[in-house]
């Protein structure tokens, strides 16, 4: 039997050392750590309380097996009772499989694992798949690679008077203990380890004395019994028959589970190990009780914690810290250390310099000093925040925030007030404060599109996207653009980020001519930048010498059309019966400086509708300029008869009406000329000399 004899372990600090983690084991075996994580060895504090943290755990490092478990299973015919999770005996088997995968976890103290069922008589478990009567494993095996734990499952193949696996046994399901102990003392002989525990299950009371075979058993071997279900009692009867004698005579405990439905809960205890306590002293004084733990203690392992602990107000000097973790496992409890040094000094000093100028968006030099001949090292940091004049949201960066020689720049203009911030690591921050004043820097503004020169068609919208940048990613903009046409200034749609935009319009021109579109872009502190583009607006046009439709057409001939400007002539034109045409020629120039539009066609002599219809020098012009849309033509003859220049309509009996220099308008300031224009008693039409604009 295993008393519960105390483990120490300390750290020792010496030299300015930091002290590492200290890891230790309980006497059951399993890890326990302490680490004092701050303040670091040597860190140098101001007078006043100390805030000691770190961490704590149990059953999380290297665990020495040197534990061995046997699992005592009664498989009388009592056990066929009922349970909630079946009988009796599935409860047992079920807290022997949540035992067992405690014992199988990483870092278990457990090395081997064992079993026996009893009756009236009892039988080592075979407990491995392989060939022979097995009685020890690793409580982690599955040898066969089915999923199951090797000794789980062969616990789980207990019935009633036997067991099934992996070597089937069986005898009468009476109850007595002697037989029992007698083969648990066989499996827990195989085992090596210097520890072992015996978990000894059973529902009833049972016969012969067994303070002989408990008597004998070895010093190292602790027996923990369950005296299970209503019916049963840990000393029942005769006290040398019972289970209490065993636990007794063993060094272990009995305990009572009168609902054999709490067994599995309660059996996994005999190896559980726990954090109990953390205390901290300081120079060797008494320790003082840790009670700032998260997760609160007791834990069960495997378990780790954080700590945090404020010493009493400490005097100038270099002073010991230690923390001490207490936790217990199967084999009793025990201690590990951790141990730390701090010493007390001054603030520092701090000289922000200044005060500062510059602009908005502008790096600007800062120059600080900080003097603390006492140390340890240094930590500073510039911040700015805004005084006056400074819109709201707006900040300030700077180059090197933990440098004394650094750059600050900021996003908006006014005065900002900087701070110099110096901590030792020791005191509380040391500030102080001077002045920074910004002036406003105006925005810059391009327009990428359209690009200058851009020819726009009368009647369409065009639109003008302006970006810009500045320097002040903190300011916010607005914009107008002038579009050169006499219509009113526009305001422009902006789209912001920090430090840069875009300001966008539409526009719709409704005349034609050369436009020099201003973009001025202004920000919310007056300063404004400007970008122009030139546009031209024009319209389409087209002339031609002659074109015909109803019952024959002919397509527009020669077809002159701009942009892009085109220049056509062609010698004559036959269509029997409905036209000769003579030396025809059309032209349409666009000029794309100024938006002018120049369309014409001529034709020297024309026969119609098998000569009904005789023409000679016959021209169209259609000219659009800044002044607007204008058309003229002229026809020297018909029939022989002077025309001129102005507009007629003239009868050609049973024959058709010629219309003579004719003007058309459209509903959205289209405009069309013709010559001469020909509509006959059937709905054929021909055009001699046109030209149109606007379309």
């Amino acid at each position: 039997m295993i008393g519960a004899t105390a483990v120490a372990v300390a750290a020792v600090v010496a030299g300015g050392v930091q002290a590492v983690a200290v890891d230790g084991n309980l006497p059951g075996g399993t890890s326990i750590s302490v680490d004092v994580a701050s303040p670091a060895a040597g860190t140098v504090v101001p007078q006043g309380p100390v805030t000691v943290t770190g961490t704590a755990a149990i059953g999380t490092g290297v665990a020495v097996k040197d534990t061995a478990l046997t699992y005592v299973v009664d498989v009388s015919g009592s056990t066929a009772a009922g349970c909630a999770a079946g009988t009796i005996l599935t409860c047992e088997q079920t807290a022997v499989t949540n035992l067992n995968a405690i014992a199988a976890a990483p870092n278990t103290v457990v090395g081997s694992v064992g079993a026996v069922v009893f009756g009236s008589d009892a039988a080592t478990v075979d407990v491995r798949p392989i060939g022979g009567d097995q009685l020890l494993t690793a409580p982690e095996s599955d040898e066969n690679g089915n999923g199951a734990r090797d000794v789980e499952e062969a616990v789980n193949s207990a019935v009633i008077g036997g067991v099934q696996q992996f070597t089937p046994k069986s005898f009468p399901s009476g109850t007595s203990f002697v037989p029992a102990v007698q083969a648990a003392t066989t499996v827990t002989g195989a085992q090596t380890q210097a520890r072992k525990v015996v978990l000894f299950l059973s529902d009833g009371f049972a016969s012969g004395d067994v303070t002989g075979v408990a008597g004998a058993v070895p010093a190292n071997v602790d027996y923990h019994t369950f005296a299970v279900g209503p019916g049963s009692a840990c000393n029942g009867g005769a006290y040398n028959a019972s289970l209490q004698a065993i636990a007794d005579l063993t060094g272990g405990t009995c305990t009572a589970v009168p609902d054999p439905a709490n067994l599995p809960n309660v059996v996994p205890g005999i190896i559980n190990s726990t954090l109990t306590n953390l205390a901290l002293s300081v120079d060797n004084g008494a320790p003082t009780a840790i009670t700032n733990i998260t997760p609160g203690l007791p834990q069960t392992g495997p378990a780790s914690v954080g700590y945090t602990v404020d010493t009493a107000a400490l005097t100038s000097g270099t002073h010991q810290l230690c923390v001490t973790a207490r936790g217990t496992d199967g084999g009793g409890a025990g201690t590990v250390t951790d141990c730390t040094t701090v010493i007390v000094n001054d603030p520092p000093e701090v000289i922000p310099g200044g005060p500062y100028s510059g602009q908005e968006g502008t790096p600007v030099a800062l120059a600080g000093t900080v003097v603390d001949p006492d140390g340890p090292s240094l930590a500073t940091q510039w911040s700015a925040v805004p005084l006056s004049g400074v819109d709201a949201g707006a900040t300030c960066a700077f180059s090197a925030p933990t440098s004394l020689n650094t750059t600050v720049t900021c996003d908006d203009d006014g005065v900002w007030t900087l701070r110099l911030v110096a901590n030792d690591s020791l005191h509380p921050d040391v500030v102080a404060t001077t002045t920074l004043t910004l002036t406003n820097v105006a925005p810059q503004v391009g327009i990428s599109a359209p690009a200058n020169g851009t020819l726009v068609l009368r009647g369409t919208p065009i639109g003008v996207t302006a970006p810009f940048t500045d320097i002040a990613t903190h300011d916010t903009h607005t914009c107008t653009v002038d579009f050169a046409d006499g219509t009113p200034v526009a305001t422009g749609t902006v789209a912001q980020g920090a430090g840069s935009g875009t300001c966008t319009a539409s526009h719709t021109y409704t005349g034609v001519g050369a436009h020099n579109v201003l973009v001025t872009v202004t920000d919310d502190d007056g300063g404004s930048a400007t970008a122009v583009v030139k546009l031209v607006s024009y319209v389409r046009a087209e002339a031609w010498s002659i074109s015909a439709s109803g019952l024959l057409t002919i397509a527009k001939t020669p077809h002159a059309t701009c942009p892009p400007s085109s220049d056509k002539t062609t010698a004559s034109l036959n269509v029997l019966g409905l036209a000769s045409v003579q030396a025809l020629h059309a032209d349409c120039f666009l000029d794309v400086q100024t938006g002018r539009t120049d369309a014409g066609a001529e034709v020297s002599s024309a026969s119609l509708l098998g000569g009904a219809i005789t023409l000679s020098d016959i021209e169209t012009s259609c000219i659009a300029n800044e002044s607007g849309l204008s058309s003229s033509s002229r026809v020297g003859t018909l029939n022989g008869t002077p025309i001129g220049t102005g507009p007629a309509s003239i009868g050609i009996p049973g024959v058709a009406t010629v219309h003579v220099n004719q003007t058309v308008l459209g509903p959205n300031g289209q405009r069309a000329q013709y010559a001469v224009r020909v509509v006959t008693l059937l709905g054929q039409e021909i055009i001699v000399s046109g030209c149109r604009m606007g379309f």
